[in-house]
């Protein structure tokens, strides 16, 4: 296989829409909640490129220290492969991350600089970089700890949407955290589903996830909650806060969501390989619902 393949291979590009959605969703929320503001185009893509190299940077980090513990091997499902398969060489991939992460940083160092109040913004990138670097590499390993589920959701959750919120308008606001909540829900919902699919390997190599600590069959209701609880946040929010009305047309993502929910109930009656596809499924789930919250702000914004 070509090298600059390989390389797409290993980067999984298709996870992409997860660390997108949330600059795009910050964004607008912070032109809805600073009448008057003027989008920074500029900003807005560079915000998007740094969270995406960062994302690219862990999962690369990630493939390394699950091939190295052993997660990753033979039969198991949750990498890229280019590892267990001997395509690339284990210190290229961890090259590779670490570049990413690099480049990833000097993006985020450059918004620091041109924002206005960029220590807030800062600690954000921080706090968003460390998730990343020790979701697997010690001396923290939280995937490896059962935490793996705080650190995507604040990651990919507040964390990225607040981010890019602040670098539009130079100062904290609640609004981003409450409206990041429903896409947060479902990027831990991916890993959730990823995590059930994995529990028998996992146990293997003595790691911790949730779907482990607390067994499989409270993980299964875990995971429909975690769906089914990204539409329940988004009524409340409706209802209790200002998200507009017309954010209801993430209901018309449900068939997704059903469909997801309906592969982890007949998780025993599928065949492996079929299953293993959850997490995948997931994420278009998280896809739809994100593009969805998006037009409905940027509908809501064009409305005002």
């Amino acid at each position: 296989m070509p090298l600059v393949s390989l390389w797409w291979k290993a980067l999984r590009p298709f996870t992409f829409t997860i660390s997108l959605i949330p600059p795009l969703q910050g964004a607008v929320i912070a032109l809805i909640d600073n009448p008057g503001l003027k989008l920074g185009f500029f900003r807005l893509i560079l915000t998007g490129i740094g969270c995406m190299t960062a994302h690219a940077g862990a999962n690369l980090l990630s493939d390394y220290y699950d091939y190295r513990k052993g997660v990753d091997r033979e039969g198991t499902f949750g990498s890229s492969g280019v590892l267990v398969a001997g395509e690339m060489e284990p210190s290229r991939i961890l090259k590779g991350g670490w570049a990413a992460m690099v480049m990833a940083g000097f993006i985020g160092a450059y918004l620091v600089y041109v924002t206005p109040g960029g220590v807030f913004l800062l600690g954000l990138v921080a706090i968003g970089g460390g998730f990343g670097v020790f979701y697997t590499a010690g001396p923290i390993r939280f995937k490896y700890r059962a935490l793996g589920d705080l650190a995507v959701f604040f990651s990919f959750g507040p964390a990225m949407v607040l981010g890019a919120y602040y670098v539009q308008a130079h100062r904290f606001s609640w609004v981003p955290v409450l409206y990041s909540l429903p896409i947060g829900i479902l990027v831990d919902a991916i890993l959730h589903g990823n995590n059930v699919r994995d529990i028998a390997d996992d146990k293997t190599v003595n790691i911790k996830t949730v779907p482990i600590l607390i067994g499989e069959s409270r993980a299964r209701t875990m995971f429909y909650a975690l769906v089914f609880g990204a539409y329940g946040t988004t009524l409340l929010l409706i209802g209790f806060t200002s998200l507009p009305l017309i954010s209801l047309i993430v209901f018309f993502s449900l068939p997704l969501a059903v469909k997801v929910t309906k592969m982890m109930r007949r998780k025993d009656n599928l065949p492996l390989s079929e299953f293993a596809m959850i997490d995948a499924a997931t994420a278009r789930l998280h896809l739809a619902f994100g593009l969805l919250t998006v037009a409905s702000l940027v509908v809501h914004f064009l409305t005002l």
